[in-house]
């Protein structure tokens, strides 16, 4: 989608999409509980499904439990054996992969015309949420990319010209050591900790060197033993000294303060870096723009790590199917909880549908009177570079990437050169190994 059609007001104007009429769910009581990770978005969604019940299963409640990634499959092998699995779980794509190819989610397919199988945004495929073998299982929620954040004043105070918007990877590596030289901050901070976040890092380094984990068109065959793995590998102990010495432990929310209360320069991150810094330190907020990443020198590729946040169901001993389904076509199809879920946390949350894309409503968000370009870059560009793990390069769907996100395998890797000192090209075989054994742990869902 091209930025200047972003907004076109549509004919109908700032009109609601009328919702599908939905028959009344009869004699469902009790509490229907809907996962998702830390955030608004999931308790906005939820009231979404709230409104739907009121009106259609007055004994019937949604309720929001929060939780982290890794801790999604577990959870759900242990509440299917008791018998009381989530009715909804809000999921990003890797790990939703794995759960449609085990079987464990309910096919959505009949939801999707009543949604509107036309109304994706531009550069976007139902597929990259969640199909397998021709059936549709997951329902896009939004998608969030993880880009290239910096402060435009310590670039200015390290002498740093070129537009990062211009960079590869030798410039972001001479804009670090410039701002850690000639500032008193450090120059660059990502998580480096045995958690996923260091996974998210890595790989789209990896995508943008030009490798792959698994080759999804060849029953995903590992590839990950590859000069492009060392490379970034190498690339990454390079960066390490421009950044601070915790960030070997880091995580998410590490590198959101590390930018938010001034020790940083440049970070990779999702939008909610913004919202966190104007809270902490507005003098920090104001300086900071997005950009998308600095190039590869070889590839050209520029490729961030974005999510494909959805909705999926679990299907075994799941009483509300039916009731979830219907409660979140209310959800999709209402344009006024489209926009109250995309400005939820801004410019985090990226809109998934055309038509919300184009309401002159979503650009209410107080953000948008000074971070305008910096959400374009999020909402719109991003999605011309986008990757993870579970579909890279877009290139196919391999379900062994949400098994790898809860093992933090890539996470490990490059801790063994950063920390133990290896060299890229050891950890690099090691992660390989690694990887090999997962698939042959779980060949069944790949061949």
């Amino acid at each position: 989608m091209k930025r200047r059609d972003f907004l076109k007001t549509t004919a109908t104007g700032a009109a609601v999409l009328g919702a599908p009429r939905l028959a009344r769910a009869q004699g469902k009581t009790g509490t229907a509980r809907v996962w998702g990770e830390p955030g608004p978005y999931g308790g906005v969604g939820v009231d979404a499904m709230n409104e739907w019940a009121q009106k259609n299963a007055p004994g019937l409640k949604f309720a929001i439990e929060t939780l982290s990634w890794t801790d999604v499959y577990p959870k759900l092998m242990t509440d299917l054996a008791a018998g009381r699995p989530a009715a909804c779980i809000s999921v990003e794509s890797p790990i939703a992969f794995q759960l449609m190819a085990e079987g464990l989610l309910e096919p959505v397919d009949d939801l999707v015309d009543r949604i509107g199988r036309t109304r994706l945004i531009s550069g976007a495929k139902w597929e990259y949420w969640g199909a397998w073998k021709g059936k549709q299982y997951v329902i896009p929620a939004h998608h969030q990319s993880h880009l290239l954040v910096v402060r435009t004043d310590l670039l200015r105070d390290a002498g740093v010209t070129k537009s990062p918007a211009e960079w590869n990877w030798n410039d972001l590596l001479a804009a670090a050591k410039a701002i850690k030289a000639k500032t008193r901050q450090f120059g660059l901070c990502i998580a480096l900790g045995r958690t996923i976040a260091t996974d998210y890092y890595v790989i789209s380094l990896l995508h943008s060197a030009g490798g792959r984990m698994f080759d999804a068109a060849n029953k995903s065959q590992v590839v990950f033993d590859s000069p492009a793995a060392v490379e970034t590998f190498e690339f990454i102990a390079e960066l390490v000294p421009t950044m601070p010495p915790g960030a070997v432990g880091y995580t998410f929310l590490d590198v959101v303060d590390s930018m938010a209360k001034g020790q940083s320069g440049m970070v990779f991150y999702w939008g909610r870096v913004f919202g966190r810094a104007a809270e902490v330190d507005p003098n920090v907020f104001k300086t900071m723009e997005a950009y998308q990443h600095a190039a590869h020198p070889k590839t050209g590729k520029r490729l961030n790590w974005n999510d494909f946040q959805g909705w999926a169901i679990p299907k075994d001993n799941n009483p509300y199917v039916a009731e979830v389904k219907q409660a979140l076509v209310h959800l999709m199809t209402s344009r006024d909880w489209q926009i109250r879920y995309a400005q939820s946390l801004v410019p985090n949350v990226s809109p998934v549908f055309q038509d919300v894309a184009q309401d002159p409503r979503l650009t209410q968000h107080p953000f948008f009177q000074t971070k305008r370009r910096t959400i374009f870059e999020y909402y719109v560009e991003a999605l011309k570079h986008a990757s993870n793990s579970g579909n890279e390069l877009l290139q196919g769907i391999s379900p062994l990437a949400g098994i790898v996100h809860g093992r933090a395998i890539i996470a490990q890797g490059i801790q063994q050169v950063v920390i133990d000192k290896k060299s890229p090209a050891e950890a690099v075989k090691w992660v390989h190994a690694q990887l090999e054994a997962v698939r042959r742990e779980h060949i069944r869902l790949v061949v």
